[in-house]
């Protein structure tokens, strides 16, 4: 296997002249489509086809941007694939204005159709929504409102620079050596960079997120929604109750969630933490772990699970779908893209040879996995919310780690049960976190602007309520470079992590218990992510009740654990 392939084929699909083409007979055909009236079932077929292309092209266009951020004429294609995505948004609001319309015959008659629980959705859907017209209005003021917005958060903290050893630095870079960095003197100046940084910008960033905030608390306004969560639960095809139940089960392990911070601390000697200290790693491994070791630790588990696994895999290694090198220009973060025209998908991360940087590569990869599963399937049933889009990604990361603990002795295996523990305690204690805190900030934003002051105070009252007192004061400026706050797509992006994490730690147990469920549950889940939700997954492949707190506690065992083995070995290494 070539193992020269950490730069992505990403041109290999399409030229941007080709792309740019696309886009404009793609506009073409979706302002067709909101004129002609055809017969309903003809619609459906076309918005379909719409759908399909214009997502690939979109997460292309992604792509070109996040491998080279300076690249002008690709800003240019991201304004109009803005544009196009808006537009996209005004032909689906036409065609369900037609579903809420139809009769009853009519209706009955279109649930014969293979895309039935996505006409079923939609319709219900529509039932909460305004007048076509109004929401198309919406739509339209969104591009150079709501979604610029976005844009222009995105180009600030790009272009923001961090003074740091001698060096200008992203803030992506800065937040690295903060909680990945040599010493703890290391750590504490990068930690001071982004602080004076995100200081002298605040206001900014802070209007910015004031403004995405009140656009969409006008349009819930508009809506007669009262509930905040209302999109959140729709996008992800969730029950609140679920979520609740979810977040419950968490709060009742603080104490030891906060037992582990505590020893962290005592291991390594520090009086005095500060944020960045119970991120780092206690323990470390000396060993940079090369590209091509990573390919072949992940390869080594894939294969051991199932053969197809590990053949997806070695396909996606060896034809060049993964962005990897490490270099300049590069945006920050890590992405799995979906092609579903040319049936393929693209990882997207800067690998530093670390073995946190194999985790991310195995998760991005399980994304990749769940596409694949889906991407012979008619794309009205290919479309997934972001909580059960993370547990195929999730569960790989668990995969790969356990195998890596399970191979290692002494400070090594340490190294890497904290790596697995402070991944979880991201999804069940940082991520819990940032939604309570969104959706205070939600709160305020109802009677008026929230300042930057605020909005720092309401982070560290969420991070105290987590950290106890451990910490005098969190990562005040978390608010800035957390992007999801910033996402217009996706209402309170965050909590669908801590979601998937949990599904894919029930999955994540059930196979490890016989690998035959991974073709008999694992894959089927997946498989009908598009088209059910996660109550009536939970249910079916998981023997799950969703409101149960007791589902949400059995599904924490793997991090509870994992936390009880790191206490019980260095026992013996504190006074």
């Amino acid at each position: 296997m070539s193992t020269m392939t950490s730069r992505w084929q990403l041109n290999a699909s399409y030229t941007t002249e080709e792309v740019k083409q696309k886009l404009e007979m793609l506009q073409q055909e979706l302002d067709r489509f909101k004129t002609v009236q055809a017969p309903i079932r003809s619609q459906l077929v076309t918005l379909e086809q719409l759908m399909c292309q214009v997502e690939e092209l979109s997460d292309f266009v992604y792509c070109l941007y996040a491998e080279d951020v300076s690249r002008q004429e690709v800003l240019d294609l991201l304004e109009q694939t803005d544009t196009l995505q808006a537009s996209l948004q005004t032909g689906e609001t036409f065609f369900e204005e037609r579903l809420r319309t139809l009769s009853n015959d009519e209706w009955t008659a279109l649930q014969h159709e293979a895309t039935s629980y996505y006409l079923t959705e939609r319709r219900a859907t529509m039932e909460r929504r305004l007048p076509a017209e109004q929401e198309q209005l919406i739509q339209a003021l969104a591009v150079d409102g709501f979604s610029a917005w976005e844009q222009l958060y995105e180009q600030r903290l790009i272009r923001l620079r961090l003074p740091l050893n001698g060096a200008a630095v992203t803030i992506g870079q800065a937040w690295h050596q903060a909680v990945h960095g040599t010493t703890r003197i290391d750590r504490q100046t990068a930690a001071a960079a982004i602080a004076t940084t995100c200081a002298a910008e605040q206001d900014d960033f802070a209007m910015i997120l004031n403004r995405i905030a009140g656009f969409r608390l006008q349009v819930y306004a508009k809506r007669g929604w009262d509930d905040l969560l209302t999109e959140l639960c729709e996008q992800n095809r969730i029950k609140r109750p679920t979520i609740e139940a979810m977040l419950t089960a968490i709060d009742q392990h603080r104490p030891l969630f906060q037992s582990y911070y505590k020893r962290k601390l005592r291991l390594a000697q520090i009086t005095e933490p500060e944020w960045h200290d119970l991120e780092a790693n206690t323990f470390k491994s000396d060993r940079a772990v090369s590209y091509a070791t990573a390919q072949t630790i992940i390869l080594k588990q894939f294969k051991d699970l199932h053969p197809r696994l590990a053949t997806f895999t070695k396909h996606v290694f060896e034809a060049g779908w993964v962005d990897a090198e490490n270099r300049p220009n590069k945006a920050e973060g890590g992405f799995c893209a979906s092609f579903p025209v040319l049936k393929e998908s693209r990882i997207f991360m800067t690998y530093r040879e670390t073995y946190q940087d194999v985790v991310t590569l195995a998760h991005e990869i399980g994304h990749a996995y769940h596409n694949s599963l889906m991407h012979d399937l008619p794309f009205l049933e290919q479309i997934k919310g972001t909580s059960i889009a993370e547990t195929a990604s999730t569960f790989m990361e668990n995969l790969v780690l356990d195998a890596v603990i399970e191979q290692s002795a002494g400070e090594e295996k340490l190294a890497m049960l904290e790596t697995k523990i402070n991944e979880g305690l991201k999804y069940v204690g940082t991520v819990p976190n940032m939604f309570r805190f969104e959706q205070r900030i939600y709160s305020e934003r109802k009677q008026g602007p929230v300042s930057s002051a605020r909005i720092a105070a309401l982070m560290r009252e969420e991070e105290a309520g987590f950290y106890g007192d451990l910490l005098d004061e969190a990562a005040p400026f978390k608010w800035i470079y957390v992007s999801h706050f910033y996402d217009t797509g996706k209402a309170f992006y965050n909590i669908p992590y801590t979601i998937g994490y949990l599904l894919s730690n029930q999955l994540y147990s059930t196979v490890k218990q016989s690998k035959a469920a991974f073709s008999d549950q694992f894959e089927p889940l997946l498989r009908a992510s598009g088209r059910s939700s996660i109550e009536a997954l939970m249910e079916q492949y998981l023997d799950g009740e969703p409101d149960s707190v007791a589902f949400w506690q059995e599904a924490l065992e793997p991090l509870l654990s994992a936390i009880e083995l790191y206490l019980q070995e260095t026992a013996g290494l504190v006074d």
